[in-house]
């Protein structure tokens, strides 16, 4: 029971984070008249929502595979 708790915890925070970041989202893109740049901002946000919920729910942040690795 307790688990599942804090899996509806987790759940709720992660929809109030979305909900967070798309009402921002609409806010800034009032006036934009720029279809490409309508678009490149949209699928940033997704890609920072995707990341952090990536991170909410696994405990880690996702890595940049293209990244050069430092040994």
């Amino acid at each position: 029971m307790h688990e599942k708790n804090m899996e509806n915890q987790q759940e709720e925070k992660i929809a109030v984070m979305i909900r967070e970041r798309l009402s921002a989202w609409k806010s800034s893109q009032k006036g934009q008249t720029d279809g490409y740049e309508y678009e490149r901002s949209f699928a940033e946000m997704m890609r920072q929502i995707e990341q952090d919920v990536f991170k909410e729910m696994t405990g880690t942040e996702l890595r940049n595979k293209n990244k050069k690795k430092r040994f």
